[in-house]
């Protein structure tokens, strides 16, 4: 009997020793497993270029990444941006076309500290298939492209800013384009969309587009951050009547850019246009698209400023939408793949026919005698 009992906890012994030792070389199999895989999240952030990354420049980082996975030729440093579609040959001659008869030139407002965060990815992006494309700051930036004002950055110098980038653009580069398309380096543009639009009105009239807001301003004025095209003549007029007069147009700083645009341009009689489709949808947006695509709620401050009545949802932007605001520098290249590479099978969405020519003078007319609903 006391043999047994003996035997019995010899067995518990050997059981416990055996679970120890095996318990210890499990744990030293996933450890060597972790640290394997730690290498590989460390390398992961290393990218083609040999540029090392932080995972708080994630952005960046993917950014590259993007870039690098659709360029159309292996060797990375010499890739070219942005892509081309041999599949849209159509598309694209009438595209070329376009981009010859309506010249449109980009000023993204910046600042030093965004350069390398924002501006960059405006330039490999959208901003490379502008006519023009100039970057406004408080810095000179050549490798960017950037022009330094004498202006102070932050909100309350944003007005001040816009001023002294028009009046720049204006002495400088106005013989350049027909339409003057100002942005933020955190909005996203669709610049073949803006040019076809576009190209149905007289840049010699005085007109600007974007997404319209009805607070303020009789007429209406357009939303900063969803980017606004003016004529040549809407900037003429700016510059030569509005930016000198102190009565008709705000000279110092303070005051929202965008707001304070559109005082000064309706009182040198530049008319606020209508942007909208055939079927009454926006076409420059002042959030990203699921802010569009995602219904609000009707307290938001989307509805007390949108001028024209408009919806939400799917219904909410035009197959031939223009811009939208508030987009992360990484998804800049994802609206890049997804609006120039991604196509459904089968199903051809190219447009071949350009829009009429409008009758400026009676289209002005109807636009100027608008009246909001709910006019501040």
């Amino acid at each position: 009997m006391l043999l047994q009992r003996n035997f019995t906890q010899l067995k518990l012994f050997l059981t416990l020793i055996f679970g120890i030792a095996l318990g210890l070389i499990i744990s030293q199999v996933l450890y060597s497993t972790n640290c394997t895989h730690l290498q590989i999240q460390t390398t992961l952030w290393t990218s083609a270029r040999g540029r090392t990354y932080s995972p708080e420049q994630h952005d960046d980082y993917y950014a590259e990444r993007v870039k690098d996975l659709l360029a159309p030729d292996s060797e990375i440093p010499n890739a070219t941006w942005p892509i081309s579609d041999s599949n849209l040959s159509d598309y694209k001659s009438l595209a070329d076309k376009l981009y010859n008869e309506t010249r449109v030139l980009c000023w993204v407002l910046t600042s030093p500290n965004n350069h390398a965060k924002r501006a960059v990815h405006v330039k490999n992006t959208w901003g490379s298939r502008c006519n023009k494309l100039i970057f406004m700051s408080s810095a000179e930036d050549s490798e960017l492209g950037a022009v330094k004002l004498s202006v102070g950055e932050g909100r309350g110098n944003l007005w001040r800013k816009t001023r002294e980038a028009a009046k720049y653009i204006y002495d400088h580069h106005l013989d350049e384009a027909d339409w003057f398309l100002k942005a933020d380096d955190d909005t996203y543009v669709i610049v073949e969309n803006l040019r076809a639009f576009l190209y149905q009105f007289s840049s010699e009239s005085p007109v600007y587009f974007g997404c319209k807001f009805k607070p303020h301003v009789r007429q209406g004025y357009m939303s900063g951050g969803a980017g606004y095209a003016l004529s040549k003549e809407a900037l003429r007029r700016f510059v030569n009547k509005a930016y000198p007069n102190s009565k008709i147009c705000r000279q110092r700083s303070g005051g929202s850019e965008d707001k304070e645009m559109g005082y000064c341009l309706q009182n040198v009689g530049v008319v606020a246009g209508d942007s909208r489709d055939e079927q009454k949808r926006g076409r420059f947006f002042p959030s990203g698209p699921q802010g569009h695509l995602i219904p609000k709620d009707k307290s938001h401050w989307y509805w007390r400023y949108i001028y024209y009545a408009t919806e939400d949802g799917l219904d909410c932007c035009s197959d031939l939408a223009i811009s939208f605001h508030y987009i992360q520098p990484s998804f800049f290249y994802v609206l890049d793949y997804f609006v120039y590479r991604l196509r459904p099978f089968g199903i051809s969405h190219a447009y071949n026919t350009l829009p009429q020519k409008q009758n400026m003078t009676s289209l002005l007319q109807k636009w100027n005698s608008e009246i909001s609903d709910n006019e501040n």
